[in-house]
């Protein structure tokens, strides 16, 4: 989990196999990106461990650099896509409104940054939520006039299994119940995936509890959302 492919200086496609998924839920693939990226090695060291995709565009939508969670995004093409090296919305609707965005911040550099959020839902997928924002023009890189933040649903999300035992003592038994649940299973689900009697999930969730000091599900998945994911 923690050996996550990484964009060598001047490749041009980035694959995602092996960056962090929920069991069996998040899309994976590749998407083209500039062989001069922005993130510098250590930059993109922290950004692919987020929880969250990260996308820099330049003035035209033309994406300059993005993470591990962003790709697999954009290569899916679940409700926000990457053509022609250009980040579309599929809703007509968002999409006008990203232009809109897009074209006042041209036509008004000096005056108050402007940004957009949405909930983007494609094809029965579960919604997740997008941000847009301008780069002040005194940025680092002039290259970059705007990034996108990508707040994805509980099913994309995973934990490694090492940081569960590692860090929070568990079993591997134990281990395996807690990131079926993180990664948005139910109970029910989390038996039936990994083939235990709900039972036996339910033991294990108990000495779940104890060895996390936490008294409810709700509990337990704050404080893994809040602490590291991969080692």
């Amino acid at each position: 989990m923690g050996n996550q492919p990484r964009a060598a200086p001047g490749a041009h496609p980035v694959t995602n196999d092996g960056s962090p998924a929920g069991p069996g839920t998040v899309p994976r693939g590749s998407f083209p990106l500039p062989a001069d990226g922005v993130f510098s090695v250590l930059g993109r060291l922290i950004l692919d461990r987020l929880d969250r995709g990260v996308i820099l565009l330049d003035a035209h939508r033309r994406v300059q650099d993005a993470n591990a969670l962003a790709r697999r995004v954009l290569a899916d093409g679940n409700g926000v896509a990457g053509r022609r090296g250009r980040v579309v919305f599929l809703d007509p609707t968002l999409d006008e409104r990203m232009s809109r965005l897009i074209g006042a911040c041209r036509s008004d550099q000096n005056g108050a940054l402007r940004s957009m959020a949405a909930q983007v839902r494609y094809n029965r997928s579960p919604p997740y939520r997008v941000l847009v924002a301008p780069v002040p023009p005194d940025a680092d890189d002039r290259r970059v006039s705007f990034f996108v933040l990508i707040y994805g649903p509980r099913e994309w999300r995973d934990i490694s299994i090492d940081v569960l035992v590692e860090v929070y003592g568990l079993t591997r038994g134990q281990a395996d119940v807690a990131r079926g649940l993180f990664a948005g299973q139910s109970v029910e689900q989390t038996a039936a995936v990994l083939g235990l009697s709900l039972n036996t999930v339910r033991t294990h969730l108990k000495h779940i509890f104890s060895r996390c000091e936490v008294r409810s599900q709700r509990e337990l998945l704050h404080l893994l959302a809040t602490g590291p994911q991969e080692l």
